[in-house]
């Protein structure tokens, strides 16, 4: 009687693995076409930016290429989401939910990525267009206004990620009233003699 419980139990473990083998080979097969379909749109896109001369207009260092930045994030999410799939095939709902809540929120990270390169790239254009002006200090105040407008994009950034960006915009307004405390005081001593001439011709007068 042992014997024949231990051909029955063999024989259930067998069919348990016969009827798990399709799920294992249907999430195999979702891998490697995510993977295949995630390295075509991420080489098109990569192409597509760089025809759109993108790694031009966004220069954050030496060796960084916007075009590839965006190539490797539009395959990761073709990736995740295929992993995803071939999880839920396997029925492993809690690594489902996981994948799930990381695909939700990549598209809030997206949106304050464009937001990030769109202030950057305004700020360069304004802080060219300040020290193109050749105007005493331009470039200090062009620094100045790059600064603040990367600061400000970040804050407008923040909230598509889900943090509060009040923190940001404490900082900001204190940046700003120090700076403005700093440039008045600049500009109070820097005319402190043209108003005490000013002050005596008044006087004399």
């Amino acid at each position: 009687m042992d014997g024949m419980e231990s051909v029955w139990i063999f024989s259930d473990l067998i069919a348990s693995i016969a009827s798990f083998i399709p799920a294992i080979l249907g999430s195999i097969v979702l891998l490697l076409v995510g993977w295949i379909i995630g390295n075509i749109i991420g080489r098109v896109t990569k192409e597509i930016l760089k025809k759109l001369k993108a790694d031009m207009y966004f220069k954050f260092g030496k060796g960084f290429e916007i075009s590839k930045l965006f190539s490797v994030i539009i395959s990761w999410i073709i990736y995740l989401a295929f992993i995803q799939a071939a999880v839920q095939v396997l029925g492993i709902s809690a690594l489902t939910k996981f994948f799930g809540d990381i695909l939700a929120f990549i598209p809030g990270l997206l949106e304050g990525m464009i937001i990030i390169l769109v202030g950057y790239v305004i700020a360069k254009y304004v802080q060219a267009q300040i020290v193109s002006t050749k105007f005493e200090y331009s470039d200090f105040i062009g620094k100045v206004i790059f600064f603040f407008t990367v600061i400000i994009a970040i804050s407008l950034a923040l909230p598509f990620v889900g943090i509060d960006p009040s923190l940001i915009n404490n900082i900001i307004l204190i940046l700003v009233a120090s700076v403005g405390i700093g440039i008045a005081i600049a500009i109070g001593l820097g005319l402190k003699d043209t108003v005490d001439k000013l002050a005596r011709r008044y006087v004399k007068e």
